[in-house]
């Protein structure tokens, strides 16, 4: 009879490895959105739009809850790429209007 504690290598094969969460992303782009108050829009463009690519690839991969404040992965999207097209389109309209 085993008179010993379980080790970390008694846990079941079986186990599902941890789905691929971006959520440094979304606090880049929550980081951006910020900073845009003192810098130009364009900060928070860039870090929106990278984030709107990471999240639509790992929902693809199957991720639907993000440990974003936000929670599903559809909202988080959603968030980022309003942020995206508003940082955009501040710096458009600062360089060209």
């Amino acid at each position: 009879m085993r008179t010993d504690p379980p080790t970390a290598f008694d846990r079941p094969a079986t186990a599902h490895p941890q789905e691929y969460d971006p959520l440094q992303l979304c606090i880049y782009s929550t980081i951006g959105l910020i900073s845009w108050l003192i810098t130009p829009a364009l900060t928070a463009a860039i870090f929106a739009t990278t984030g709107v690519l990471a999240y639509a690839r790992a929902r693809r991969r199957g991720l639907a809850k993000s440990r974003c404040k936000l929670g599903d992965t559809r909202l988080v999207i959603t968030y980022l790429a309003v942020l995206a097209l508003a940082g955009w389109t501040v710096t458009g309209v600062n360089l060209f209007g």
